[in-house]
C-alpha cells in the first residue's frame, strides 16, 4: 500500500486550520456588529421613550433659566362676568368655575326647555383609584435637603425672571410631610379650587352621620350660573333633581359653580361651610378680607382670597384622611382623578403619571391656581398660583415650576 504524502497532509490540515479561524473571526465580527447596532438601537429608543414621557419637557427642568414657551395642553379659556373689584371693599365672595371647553352663547337665561325627566338620575360608582406603591428613595436624608435647596433657588429665581407674573408656590411630600413654601402665605384667588376644602368638609360630616349622598336637590331659579362655568346650566332646565352625589362629583370632576353653591348650602351656607374648613386650615379665612396687589401691581381689597399654604394643608388633610380611612374620602379621590379640565402639570411629569387636581381659574383677574396630588415616584401635593397677561403665559408657568418639582423628586430617586 502507497503511504500518504507527509507534506499533502500537513498542508490539508493547514487549510483546514485556516478555516477555521476565517470563520470563526467572520463569527465574532458579525456578532460585534450585531452588538453595535442593537446598543445604537437601545439608546435611540431609550431616548425616544424619554420624549414620549416628558412631552416638551427634554431639558426643561435643566436649568433655573428654562423654562416653557408652550406647555403640552393649553388652558381652555372663557369670559365670564365677575364683580370687579379694585380697593373698594366689597361683600362679594367669588367663586365661579369657568368652563373646561367653550360653550356657544344662549340667548334665555337657562337651557332650552323640552322633553325633561326631572327625576334624579342614578349614579353609577364604576371606578375606584388607588395610589401605586412608593419606590425606594436613594438619596439620602442630606442630599434631599441640598436639593430641596436647589427647587428653591429654583422657584425664586424663575419669580425674579418673570417681574410680570405673580407666582406663590407650596410643595409637600405627603408621605414625610416635607414642605416647601415660596410665598404661600400670600392671598390667592381660588375659584372653583374651593371644591377641594368644602368636598372634603361635607364627606368629614357624612362620616360623622349628618347628610346623605342620597339626598336630592332641586335646579331652580335660586341658583343662576353662567353656562360657560356650570355643567348644570348647559344641560338641564330648571326642575331638574339630582342626588348630592351628582352634585358632588359635578363639583370636583366637572368644575361645576352651580354644584359648587348646593355644595355650600349643604354645609349650612358660606358662614357655616367655612368655618368647617377653617378647622382644618384658616390662615386666610375665605370670608374675610384680604388686601394684595395683583400681577399689574394694582391693590386690591377682597373677600374671598386663601393661601396655597392652607390649600397644601387641604390637600394633605384629604389625603391622610383616605389613607386611614379609605372610606371617608375614596369618592372624592375618585371624582378628582377625573377632572375634565386638564393640568399643565401633565407636561411636566411622565405620561402615565396620574394627577389628581383641579385648576381655578378667574379669566377676569388672569388668576389661575393648580391643586393638584400627584402618585409619582413618592405622592406628593402640589399648589401652583400664577397671576398672568395670558393663560398661556400662566399655563407656561405653572409647567414650568411643576417641571423643577418633577426634576427634584427624580434625583431623589435616582442618586
Amino acid at each position: 500500500m502507497k503511504r500518504p504524502n507527509p507534506t499533502f497532509l500537513k498542508k490539508a490540515e493547514g487549510i483546514k486550520t485556516s478555516r477555521k479561524k476565517r470563520t470563526l473571526i467572520i463569527i465574532l465580527v458579525l456578532l460585534v456588529i450585531t452588538f453595535i447596532i442593537v446598543f445604537i438601537s437601545s439608546i435611540a429608543s431609550a431616548q425616544d421613550n424619554y420624549r414620549l414621557m416628558f412631552p416638551q419637557l427634554v431639558g426643561a427642568a435643566t436649568s433655573t433659566t428654562t423654562e416653557y414657551s408652550k406647555y403640552q395642553r393649553p388652558v381652555h379659556t372663557t369670559t365670564e362676568t365677575t364683580t370687579e373689584t379694585t380697593t373698594e371693599e366689597t361683600t362679594t365672595v367669588p367663586h365661579a368655575i369657568l368652563a373646561a371647553t367653550p360653550t356657544p352663547i344662549i340667548s334665555t337665561d337657562r337651557a332650552p326647555t323640552g322633553s325633561q325627566n326631572n327625576s334624579p338620575d342614578p349614579f353609577y360608582e364604576d371606578w375606584t383609584f388607588s395610589f401605586k406603591p412608593m419606590e425606594v428613595q436613594t438619596a439620602t436624608y442630606q442630599q434631599r435637603a441640598v436639593g430641596l435647596e436647589d427647587l428653591k433657588g429654583k422657584v425664586e429665581t424663575y419669580q425674579k425672571n418673570h417681574p410680570d407674573m405673580r407666582i406663590c408656590y407650596e410643595f409637600i411630600s405627603l408621605s414625610s410631610g416635607e414642605r416647601l413654601g415660596i410665598d404661600e402665605l400670600d392671598p390667592v384667588l381660588p375659584s372653583g379650587a374651593m371644591a377641594i376644602p368644602f368636598g372634603i368638609a361635607y364627606y368629614d360630616q357624612l362620616s360623622g352621620g349628618t347628610g346623605s349622598l342620597s339626598e336630592v336637590v332641586t335646579y331652580d331659579s335660586n341658583y343662576k350660573g353662567s353656562r360657560t362655568s356650570s355643567y348644570i346650566a348647559q344641560t338641564y332646565s330648571y326642575g331638574k333633581q339630582f342626588y348630592m352625589r351628582t352634585i358632588l362629583h359635578y363639583a370636583i370632576a366637572k368644575n361645576d359653580s352651580i354644584a359648587l353653591n348646593y355644595l355650600i348650602d349643604q354645609l349650612g351656607g358660606m358662614d357655616a361651610a367655612v368655618e368647617k374648613i377653617n378647622a382644618i386650615s384658616g390662615y386666610i379665612s375665605y370670608t374675610d378680607s384680604s388686601i394684595y396687589k395683583d400681577y399689574k401691581n394694582r391693590e386690591h381689597r377682597i373677600q374671598g382670597t386663601i393661601s396655597c399654604y392652607d390649600m397644601g394643608n387641604y390637600l394633605s388633610y384629604m389625603y391622610r384622611e383616605f389613607i386611614n380611612n379609605p372610606q371617608v374620602n375614596q369618592r372624592l379621590i375618585n371624582d378628582l382623578s377625573v377632572n375634565e379640565i386638564e393640568s399643565p402639570l401633565q407636561a411636566a411629569f411622565p405620561q402615565d403619571t396620574k394627577i389628581l387636581h383641579i385648576l381655578g381659574r378667574n379669566t377676569d383677574k388672569n388668576a389661575y391656581l393648580e391643586c393638584a396630588v400627584i402618585d409619582y415616584k413618592e405622592p406628593i401635593a402640589l399648589v401652583i398660583y400664577v397671576e398672568a397677561a395670558s393663560p398661556d403665559s400662566a399655563g407656561s408657568a405653572i409647567a414650568t415650576l411643576g417641571g423643577y418639582t418633577q426634576e427634584f423628586i427624580e434625583n431623589c430617586y435616582s442618586t
